[in-house]
Order: structure tokens, then C-alpha cells, then sequence
């Protein structure tokens, strides 16, 4: 609906334009003054030049001419900018009238395949991995909804040395006992401390080799490995409520020839030289310096030969959106090059930033890092502290199952309102802030306007008012734009444009809320037809961003 009001006050200008004999580009914005109007637009800097007058006095001199029709009430000038009005009348009545489980959502569009997380089986996901996963499953759950036919994938590394050395522990102390991922943590970190003091390198070298030559033992070794630590990491991203509907092993990209494909049409690309017996392809001509070895001295490929046989078959199936963490910066720009010098297309990248706790980073390699398990159990723990002051006498039981879907919840939005391209520190009191920007403030909103309707049974809502007081206005149209929210996260791929609109609803609904008496007021059918309608809205976005609906705190 407020789509249809921007379309409506776009078609006024470029209409006055083509009047006037002048090109212009509107530009619109929302002001954050409510009596600057509901849009405007700075056409009047625009055609500042051309028309050799200030930008106040071109306003003022279109700003009669628009004659107000439809959903705009109103048009004005205000200091070189003009401003268009909602009429509210119409617009409410519209808007109400078409609110739906299914507002806000897209037409049918193309495949795209996200691949997020894709964290190497050698432990359990670390916090980083962590970002990547939230971002990459909010992404999906915005293109799915916004329309795009979406399958979420998980890239296997299971032919790393980091495998090969799980495989290399395994043989020799066996599987101890915990959850499978943190399980193979422990075997993944006690074996690169010995094969490195004991120089047995070389050991681990020749089970890969094994393994990519296809041997039967070798293959169900690192099966079983990757299985295995597969089973915990699962489990964690499960209670995240994140799931993948493919998990691509890239073996199977050597076992069907694809792998020696790609090399063989590099190594005959123009780009390719040999030293020492590995094959190395240069990419001054993209720009990058290092050059990408694609084989060792050996005869293994490395993971970006592996990577481009995957991207190649990947590309085939629809557009794709690649979820990677800051390190593999260099990687995507030489899988680009390499793409395309196979002549084949690139994928997009979001690229996100690192994460950290106040009291430092992590690293599995030596064994010292914070894993996304014990992330969210402090988190769902706090969360309980956070209820047991909040509600005193709440049944335990009650008070910890509210508290896993709260701590959760805060979690996942506390990492997705960052863009990806900003480096962030997790902080516990941002995450569980209940008044201002956590997802517990959202949640809140929701259980608050869950309570008024449980209350409402009965009323005949209604869905015009004559008249509507600021804060009516402002929770109807911040409601109205989420279908244009919907399309800016999808069309940008920022997950994180979904995460502010979270917090403007709530604030506009609990500004509402303190405002407006709902039950046995004189608007009282009005008034619950906009609190079903906010439900409605903000229950798709809770959805889209993994937060758990809650109908108390």
C-alpha cells in the first residue's frame, strides 16, 4: 500500500515534469518529521541548475501545481523539497482491506541457490561460523518470501588436510564421548599437535591421496568422519531453527572427472605455468598478485580447484549467492577469475566482517575458541536470569522454555541487525535488551498485541476511522511498507534491512500501544483490526528472521 502511494506521488512529479518541459530523476525519502510529510523528494536540487534558481523557490513553485488525488491528501513545499501526505481516510480503509497471511509477498521468480555456513568438519561451528549461518538463513527466508525459488546449500569440505587429519586421529585414539562435532574437536586438535611435533605431515598427505584415488577403506573412513562431526553441527544449527536442503560433497566433483576437467582446461588456458610439479594459474590480469595453485607439487588438487568444478556445476542450476567470512576475501576474487576464465559466471558474494566477544576471538587450530553452542546456552541462560527478575514465581519449567526461545531468538537477531560488511562485538546487554533493540523488545510487541487480541473475542473490527491520531498514523504506515522492505532486503541481499524494520514496528506499535486505548475505547473495532493487522506483519517478520513467536514474556 505505501508502494502504491510512492508510485502515486512518482506519476505527480514526472507528469508536472513532462508539463513543465523539464527531465528530472525523483529521488523519494521518508522523513523522520512527521510534518515534513510522509514523502519527499529533492527534484527541486535537481533542476537547481538547469533552471538557475534556489531549490526553495523552484518548490514552491511546482509545489501548487500537484493537485491532490487518490492516496495523496495533500502536496507542500518546505525548504526546497516537496512533501506529499498520506490521506489517511483512503488509505487506512485500502490497507486494511487488503491485509493477509500472505502480505507482502512476492511473485514467482527465478531459482537462486544460497550456500551458507559450509564450516569444515573438523569441530563444531565457532561464532564466526555462526554470523555466517544466521545471515545466510535469514537471506534465504527474505528471497523465498519475497518469491525466488530458493534451495539453501552446505559445501562439504571433505577433502582438506583437515579431514585427513580427523581420519589420522581417529585411527589412533578412537571417538571419545560428548556431542559428535565437539567430540571430533578433540581428536582434530590432539592430532595436529602430534603430526606437527613428530614431522608426520607426510602420513596425512598419503591417506588424502588415498582418498582421492577412491580406495574403498579410505572412502568409508572419511565418510564416517564427516558424518559424524556432521551429526553435532547439525544439531546445532537445527535449534537455531537453520536447515540446509542439500549438503554437496566436494569428492564428488573428483569422482565424476569434473575436477580433472577443470584443471585440464586451465592448465591449457594460456594462464598456467608449472614449478616444481604443481600447476599455478596467474592472475595478474584480474588484478590479483598471488597466484592460484591449483595442484600441489604432489599431484593433489587443492580446495579451489575442487571449488571450481563445484561452481561450475552450481552455476548450471540457477543464480547463486555465496555466504563467506572475511578470510576468504582472496578465494572469492580467485574463484571469480577462474570462472571466468572457464567462461563461465560468478556468483555473488556477501562477504561478512568478523565477530568477537568482549573478551577476544577464537581458533580451532589451537584448540582455543568459543563455539556457537556455548554462545547461545550463555545467552538462553541469561535470558532465564533475565525472567526469574522479570517474573518472579513463573513455574521453572515455563520460565526455562521461554527462555530458550528468547535467548535464541536473541542470538540470531543480535547478529543479523549488523550489515555484513561491519565487524561486530557480541554483547549480551544488546542482545537481550528488552526495552529498546533486542529481539526481546520485538517479541514483546508481539505478545503484547497477542494479548489484546485474546481479549477481543467478539468485537466486530472495523477497518475505517474518520479520524486517526499521530501514533494510529505512524503504525499504519510503517505496517504499509513492509512489502518495499520485503523487496529492499531481497533486491540488496542485506538481511540486516529486515532487522531494522523489526525494531521501527515495535517502536511504532509500542508508541500505539501507550497511546491509544484498544479495548472499550470508542474506536475499539478500529483499533483491534490495526492490532490484528500487526500481528500479521510482524509475525512474517519474525519469521524471516528466525524469532520465536511468543504469546507471553
Amino acid at each position: 500500500m505505501f508502494g502504491k502511494f510512492r508510485r502515486e506521488a512518482e506519476e505527480k512529479i514526472l507528469a508536472l515534469a513532462e508539463r513543465e518541459g523539464i527531465l528530472v530523476d525523483p529521488v523519494f525519502t521518508i522523513p523522520t518529521v512527521p510534518r515534513f510529510g510522509d514523502l519527499s523528494t529533492n527534484v527541486c536540487f535537481q533542476l537547481a541548475k538547469t533552471l538557475k534558481k534556489p531549490p526553495v523557490e523552484i518548490a514552491e513553485m511546482l509545489a501548487p501545481k500537484i493537485k491532490p488525488t487518490g492516496l495523496i491528501a495533500d502536496v507542500q513545499a518546505a525548504a526546497g523539497y516537496i512533501n506529499f501526505y498520506i490521506n489517511y481516510t483512503v488509505f487506512v480503509k485500502e490497507f486494511l482491506e487488503s491485509i493477509g497471511h500472505d502480505f507482502g509477498r512476492g511473485e514467482k521468480k527465478e531459482k537462486v541457490i544460497v550456500e551458507h555456513t559450509s564450516a569444515n568438519p573438523d569441530g563444531p561451528l565457532h561464532i564466526g561460523h555462526l554470523r555466517n549461518a544466521v545471515i545466510g538463513d535469514t537471506l534465504a527466508r527474505i528471497l523465498r518470501f519475497a518469491g525466488f525459488d530458493v534451495e539453501v546449500h552446505y559445501y562439504l569440505n571433505d577433502m582438506g588436510k583437515q579431514a585427513a587429519k580427523v581420519v589420522w586421529g581417529r585411527r589412533r585414539y578412537g571417538t571419545p564421548e560428548g556431542k559428535a562435532d565437539h567430540a571430533t574437536a578433540k581428536i582434530y586438535i590432539r592430532a595436529t599437535s602430534e603430526i606437527e611435533e613428530q614431522g608426520l605431515d607426510f602420513e596425512v598427505s598419503e591417506i588424502l591421496t588415498r582418498y582421492e584415488a577412491r580406495e574403498t577403506k579410505a572412502v568409508a573412513e572419511f565418510e564416517e568422519a564427516v558424518e559424524y562431526c556432521l551429526t553435532g553441527i547439525k544439531q546445532t544449527l537445527s535449534r537455531l531453527g537453520i536447515h540446509h536442503d542439500k549438503f554437496v560433497w566436494e569428492s564428488r566433483f573428483v569422482l565424476d572427472g569434473s575436477v580433472e576437467s577443470v584443471i585440464e582446461r586451465l592448465s591449457k588456458s594460456g594462464f598456467a605455468k608449472r614449478e616444481e610439479g604443481a600447476l599455478l594459474i596467474d592472475l595478474t590480469k584480474y588484478g590479483i598478485e598471488k597466484d592460484m595453485v591449483i595442484v600441489r607439487g604432489d599431484g593433489t588438487s587443492l580446495y579451489i580447484a575442487r571449488d571450481l568444478a563445484h561452481h561450475a556445476w552450481k552455476m548450471s542450476l540457477g543464480r547463486a549467492v555465496n555466504v563467506w567470512g572475511a578470510d576468504h576475501k582472496l578465494v572469492s576474487m580467485q574463484l571469480t577469475a577462474g570462472l571466468d576464465i572457464l567462461g563461465l559466471p560468478a556468483p555473488e558474494f556477501i562477504i561478512h566482517e568478523f565477530i568477537s566477544l568482549p573478551q577476544g576471538g577464537m581458533s580451532t587450530r589451537k584448540g582455543v575458541f568459543i563455539s556457537a553452542d556455548e554462545l547461545v546456552d550463555e545467552t538462553v541462560e541469561k535470558a532465564f536470569e533475565e525472567i526469574e527478575l522479570r517474573r518472579t514465581g513463573m513455574d521453572e519449567t515455563d520460565a526455562r522454555g521461554i527462555a530458550e526461545d528468547i535467548g535464541v531468538s536473541a542470538v540470531r537477531f543480535n547478529i543479523v541487525r549488523i550489515a555484513p560488511e561491519k565487524s561486530m562485538v557480541f554483547k549480551w546487554d544488546e542482545a537481550l535488551d528488552f526495552e529498546r533493540q533486542g529481539a526481546p523488545f520485538v517479541q514483546y510487541a508481539f505478545a503484547r498485541a497477542k494479548k489484546i487480541l485474546s481479549k477481543a473475542e467478539g468485537v466486530e473490527k472495523a477497518t475505517a476511522s474518520e479520524t486517526l491520531g499521530d501514533e494510529e498514523k505512524r503504525l499504519v504506515k510503517t505496517l504499509s511498507r513492509f512489502p518495499e522492505v520485503v523487496n529492499d532486503a531481497a533486491d540488496s541481499r542485506k538481511a540486516s534491512i529486515m532487522a531494522g524494520y523489526a525494531i521501527d514496528l515495535s517502536n511504532a506499535f509500542h508508541s500505539f500501544y501507550m497511546s491509544a486505548k484498544v479495548l472499550g475505547s470508542e474506536k475499539e473495532g478500529f483499533r483491534v483490526a490495526l492490532v490484528e493487522a500487526f500481528t500479521t506483519v510482524q509475525g512474517s517478520v519474525m519469521d524471516l528472521l528466525g524469532i520465536k513467536q511468543l504469546s507471553e514474556m
